[in-house]
């Protein structure tokens, strides 16, 4: 079995031109018709493929975890989040270093994306450090560095988009997430400790037990949005795309009701926003399902299947390639479209010819391919980042990048020790 040069030549040209800034929908769209085209198929069947492929009740779940995460940063819950970090780890050597991380965990429970938890705390993060003598790049770095955390702790869109392309148990991902997350987050912390212990980043403010009793209380309900959605969904009362349905409306009743920072134009602004942002992304992941769809009628995952089982032997090399190949593309290629395009076959290939775990690889694929959002030149967290700072994108990127190690180490933590991931789900009968 061979690749088929025609589709090969396609792929490369989509690559390219969407390097050239065309937009990634588009181009992989026009791949896939092309191919369609030249195979003496009917364009009756690409639309057909694009309608069906967003057809799923699960689909519901993206923008409606979107609609949550934008619903608790319009109700300044951040602010809390921070007030209740900063008691609990302020005093540690690295002081604010480990409160960004400890609040990046926390924000990641309500939003589900890095991008998010980079917009509503980073300003904020940076602003803090800096006026505390912090180094602007060590607050940077560990701004952008503990954002990671977002995309693998639950609610997390990309394992959203992971379970729906690769069909797998979203909610399983989302148990397999939880662990990796608080990995992630010690190994950030012990390089932020080590840092502090050299530099003197230590804190001599005294926190009182009462102070951080207040403080938790007044950070618990928004705290509580992983446990009701992972809770509920594990033992049955409802679907990923109901619990969806449920952080929005917990969201609603946190921010209307409870801190009553929530108002009918924020509600509005927030709707329009989601609505736009979601719209974007549904019709990128058609495009993208389409495009895989091409891919397996043109054998590129059988034939990647048997090219890769034919040069390596263990299952311990097949992951080694996949992690590199993922950081490498992660750093040119926008993150949800390589995931999109890589899942379904990576998970075939893993399964088939080595039995890894679906639930394992999709996590460890998530979390590598989302490394790529601090690596140039197409990291949209380092444009964010510097949009949000002023500094200039190469200050930004030379800033996150002693974070990386850390990260890297964290991968092959997940990577390497699959109990790390799959232990919570077994756990609880999955």
């Amino acid at each position: 079995m061979s690749f088929d040069g025609f589709l090969l030549s396609l792929i490369a040209i989509s690559l390219v031109v969407i390097l050239l800034g065309m937009p990634v929908a588009f181009a992989l769209g026009a791949c896939a018709v092309a191919y369609l085209l030249y195979e003496g198929f009917p364009l009756t069947q690409a639309a057909q493929e694009l309608a069906f492929s967003i057809d799923k009740f699960s689909m519901l779940a993206i923008p409606l975890f979107m609609l949550a995460g934008q619903l608790m940063n319009a109700a300044k819950i951040t602010d809390r989040i921070f007030d209740f970090a900063m008691a609990l780890v302020g005093r540690i050597p690295g002081g604010l270093g480990h409160v960004n991380v400890v609040c990046s965990l926390v924000f990641a429970g309500m939003s589900g994306s890095a991008l998010a938890d980079v917009a509503s705390l980073g300003s904020m993060q940076v602003n803090a450090m800096k006026k505390h003598g912090y180094d602007e790049k060590f607050s940077v770095g560990i701004t952008l560095a503990s954002s990671a955390i977002g995309p693998i702790l639950p609610p997390s869109i990309p394992l959203v988009m992971f379970g729906i392309i690769a069909q797998v148990s979203i909610t399983q991902l989302f148990l397999g997430g939880v662990v990796p997350a608080f990995v992630i987050a010690v190994c950030l912390m012990g390089y932020v400790f080590f840092v502090g212990c050299r530099r003197g980043y230590v804190s001599t403010e005294r926190v009182t037990s009462k102070a951080l009793a207040i403080a938790f209380l007044k950070a618990a309900p928004p705290m509580l949005t992983p446990v009701i959605i992972v809770g509920g969904m594990t033992l049955g009362i409802f679907s990923p795309t109901e619990g969806a349905t449920v952080a929005v409306l917990y969201a609603l009743v946190l921010g209307g009701l409870v801190y009553r920072d929530l108002t009918i134009r924020a509600i509005g602004e927030t709707l329009a926003s989601v609505t736009a942002a979601s719209t974007k992304l549904l019709f990128i992941i058609a495009n993208a399902v389409l495009f895989g769809w091409v891919l397996t009628i043109g054998n590129v995952p059988q034939t990647t299947a048997e090219a890769i089982a034919t040069t390596f032997d263990s299952p311990a090399m097949f992951i080694l390639l996949t992690l590199v190949a993922l950081l490498i593309l992660g750093a040119i290629i926008e993150n949800a479209i390589l995931l999109l395009i890589l899942a379904p076959m990576l998970v075939q290939v893993g399964g088939a010819q080595y039995g890894l775990d679906p639930i394992h690889l999709g996590v460890v694929m998530v979390f590598a391919i989302m490394i790529g959002q601090y690596t140039p030149p197409l990291g949209l967290s380092l444009f964010l980042m510097r949009d949000l700072t002023g500094m200039s994108f190469r200050r930004v990127s030379l800033s996150v990048a002693p974070f990386l190690i850390p990260l890297i180490v964290a991968l092959l933590i997940m990577a390497y020790v699959p109990s790390i991931v799959t232990a919570l789900p077994h756990a609880l009968g999955y």
